[in-house]
């Protein structure tokens, strides 16, 4: 609980004949305050609030001298020392950055300020790579075993979850949670708690635990100025960029978020165009650039798993061709740009999620990638393209339609053959490849080389595709049908299959156009596998056609002296009708 004002005037009045560490404890650290030693002290400030943090929190009371036995001696006070500046230092010169909450406290001696120390999550340090602890009466060095129990033993900390020092109901707003409680019914798992009172519903929740309404709270149900207090650092940037680098004037939005996710809703499908594509015998497809079902699905995404000890914005940026969505704080749990779409999911704020989930805005598998990935394929967009380091993660969501691939669903799923999420991974990368084995199988869907083999397998039993070569260097096309409607006729009738001979002069005329091949290029060419393409290629090479250069990697073909001189009509291939 936050120590009051009354109880720190209560604590004063023992400072007649006591010195000032007599009402000094675990919970209460008096210092002085010398504005001529202004850095100074402010770094001492923000190592004792570090080390209150990293124990049970408590009051850090500036401008009280200890070892004075009178209290117009003892209360010096802080002079003009501003609020505002004591706030700041703690956030900006701690790690994660500190919230605090400063009181100024007027006693007929002096002016003092009580700064309120939440108990941390995890371990605080300053951002020099201080870290302190409170132990009794006085702060200790936070180091060695002490420090690694507490880094193993925090984990992840989820800053939703913590109290909103000194937050009580009346800092949420009425009208969000009648929201919150319509969303309950309507859309929501938990409909049976829209019909308890506000308190036991956030109870039921753990929204509110005890006497203690929790940051998660605030953000969705807070009112403006209890935001602006507890959680500075929630806000969603929207911007509209005209040109790569011409844009209008950013939207800052902050407030409660599901007031926030109606406004982004509303800037959003603004700026949205639909395009009418001609489906080729069906009735007209008309298709957005994007839904806003998938930008809702990315922003909560980015709201559930972003960072909020980083005093960061949330950024959704409309840019020419796709959609960025921006958040603080790098991936965790082991998951990366390269395993986002089959990892495990991992919640950094698991009780904001919850909430959310409570009211059917966010799924409780951790699916929201896979659904993201599966309706932009369905609307004919390219893949989303994650990016990520230590501090950001930026999902950029492409807004470019490739019509020919939304025809091709809508056929599909109009003639009963409904495609999958790992269906529409391969045929799209069939789609902009034109053929693919099971190492680019795997990595289209983020999966091992027998998973890929086994979808492959089944995509040509069921007639989407076709083989080519044998073994396990085998590649696979789109069927004719799918191939001309995807890649049109021409593209296809390149791709047709060739016989021995055809594959043979294919094979040298590009050989003298482009002057070298790999054993990639030759397979890509012939559709053969690896063991049939060095096998084609050793009797290229009997004959002085071909020459190799290299070794391993390295190695490629080159023309040999009875190719350099063959005339060159002789090497042209004859295309089969």
């Amino acid at each position: 609980m936050k120590t009051t004002l009354a109880e720190i005037r209560s604590l004063l009045k023992q400072l007649d004949g006591a010195p000032a560490d007599v009402i000094e404890s675990e919970l209460l650290e008096c210092k002085p305050w010398d504005p001529g030693r202004l850095k100074e002290q402010l770094r001492e400030v923000r190592e004792a609030a570090v080390g209150m943090a990293n124990q049970s929190g408590g009051v850090v009371l500036l401008g009280v001298h200890d070892r004075k036995r009178t209290r117009a001696d003892a209360l010096r006070g802080v002079g003009d020392l501003a609020v505002e500046t004591i706030r700041k230092s703690i956030f900006d010169g701690t790690d994660p950055p500190l919230l605090v909450d400063v009181e100024e406290l007027v006693e007929p001696e002096a002016r003092l300020v009580a700064i309120h120390v939440p108990k941390g999550y995890g371990v605080f340090t300053t951002r020099e790579g201080v870290a302190k602890i409170r132990v009794g009466k006085e702060t200790k060095p936070l180091t060695g075993s002490a420090l690694v129990k507490r880094v193993l033993a925090a984990g992840e900390g989820d800053r939703t979850a913590l109290p909103a020092d000194g937050a009580t109901m009346a800092d949420l707003d009425p009208e969000e949670i009648k929201r919150f409680q319509t969303y309950l019914v309507t859309e929501g798992r938990k409909p049976a708690l829209a019909g308890q009172t506000p308190a036991e519903m956030l109870a039921n929740l753990g929204l509110v635990r005890g006497n203690d309404v929790t940051i998660a709270a605030v953000m969705l149900l807070g009112r403006s100025a209890a935001i602006g207090r507890w959680v500075p650092q929630h806000e969603i940037q929207f911007t509209h960029y005209r040109t790569a680098t011409r844009y209008d004037a950013p939207f800052n939005l902050r407030g409660p978020l599901m007031s926030v996710m109606d406004a982004l809703r509303g800037l959003f499908e603004a700026r949205m165009k639909v395009s009418l594509v001609e489906t080729r015998g069906f009735e007209e497809l008309a298709l957005p650039d994007l839904t806003w079902w998938v930008a809702r699905e990315a922003i909560l995404n980015a709201v559930v798993h972003r960072d909020y000890f980083l005093n960061q914005s949330v950024y959704v940026e409309v840019r020419p061709g796709r959609i960025d969505v921006v958040s603080p704080g790098g991936l965790l749990g082991g998951i990366t740009p390269q395993n986002i779409l089959r990892h495990a999911p991992f919640r950094r704020n698991p009780l904001l999620a919850e909430a959310f989930e409570a009211i059917g805005w966010v799924n409780r598998r951790g699916m929201g990638v896979d659904r993201i990935h599966e309706e932009l394929l369905r609307l004919g967009k390219g893949m989303p393209r994650y990016e990520a380091d230590e501090s950001t993660v930026r999902l950029a969501l492409p807004t470019k339609t490739h019509d020919a691939f939304a025809r091709f669903v809508v056929k599909e799923t109009r003639e009963g053959r409904n495609l999958d999420l790992d269906d529409l991974l391969v045929l799209r990368a069939l789609a902009d490849r034109g053929q693919i084995d099971r190492w680019s199988g795997a990595r289209a869907l983020q999966g091992d080389e027998d998973e890929a083999a086994a979808k492959l397998v089944d995509l040509r039993e069921r007639g989407f595709i076709v083989p080519h070569g044998r073994g396990r260097g085998t590649t696979y096309r789109l069927a004719r049908q799918h191939s001309d409607l995807l890649l049109g006729r021409q593209a296809t009738d390149e791709a047709l299959d060739l016989d021995g001979e055809a594959v043979r002069l294919r094979v040298q005329a590009v050989m003298i156009e482009r002057g070298s091949l790999t054993n990639a290029d030759v397979r890509r060419i012939s559709g053969f596998s690896r063991t049939e393409v060095l096998r084609l290629m050793r009797e290229l090479r009997e004959e002085r056609l071909v020459a190799i250069v290299g070794r391993g990697r390295s190695a490629h073909y080159v023309p040999g002296p009875a190719l350099k001189q063959a005339p060159r009509a002789e090497a042209r291939p004859k295309v089969r009708k």
